[in-house]
């Protein structure tokens, strides 16, 4: 396995020169998830307002409504496409063709993929949430765990959600410090990110993606040997 330095300038080169379809692609998920969770605040706090006032229930519930239809569209569209943005990266760090990013990034809203795409990343939170109802910490340890479950599942469609999940766990065993200081090493590019409001984000965070996608490579590579 390389360092994080090797990690991340490997992370810079494979996008260098080419890395345009992916900020746009960046951009645009990050302006649905932004609009989704907006939204969704929004109609929260309307919710929290009302149910300490002594408003009729039919307007009670209208407003209830609301905050579940954005949870919902969050869970449908918003999951799948974060999935499929994370998976992506499989194909630019393989040397594949993505200059049409975005366009693939849809790519798994059909009959065929859209299930896989929503069902690894939802009960992947599930598990990640039932652990950090137990501290903080085991829920951190469990989410670097379960860390290669996208990258397993796209590479082996023939596997279930739970079964990525558990060759994840597999996989990361022994390897989960050296993800954690992976992504603790882009701390100063995320502090830049918060002092530009965000906006340089959509540099780094593709290159954190690649650089997640690179580990998984090795990873596997490191494996396979040994196996």
């Amino acid at each position: 396995m390389k360092s994080c330095k090797e990690y991340r300038d490997q992370a810079a080169n494979v996008l260098s020169g080419k890395i345009t379809p992916v900020v746009v692609a960046t951009l645009i998920l990050t302006v649905i998830s932004l609009y989704v969770s907006c939204n969704t605040n929004f109609y929260s706090s309307i919710f929290r307002r009302l149910s300490h006032t002594d408003m009729l229930f039919p307007v009670f519930m209208e407003r209830f409504s609301w905050v579940m239809l954005g949870s919902l569209i969050s869970l449908l569209l918003v999951v799948p496409l974060s999935y499929t943005y994370e998976t992506l990266f499989l194909r630019v760090v393989r040397g594949e063709e993505y200059r049409n990013f975005t366009g693939l990034m849809f790519s798994n809203f059909n009959a065929k993929d859209y299930g896989r795409s929503l069902e690894v990343p939802f009960l992947t939170s599930v598990y990640v949430f039932l652990w950090m109802l137990l501290f903080i910490i085991p829920g951190i340890v469990k989410s670097y765990s379960y860390a290669m479950a996208f990258y397993i599942s796209k590479d082996k469609p023939e596997l279930s959600a739970e079964e990525c999940i558990h060759e994840s766990r597999i996989m990361m065993a022994g390897h989960k410090g050296k993800l954690f200081l992976l992504d603790l090493s882009y701390i100063g590019w995320l502090l830049l990110c918060i002092l530009t409001c965000g906006i340089l984000s959509l540099w780094v965070k593709p290159k954190m993606s690649a650089a997640h996608a690179l580990f998984y490579e090795d990873l596997k590579a490191s494996q396979s040997i040994e196996a």
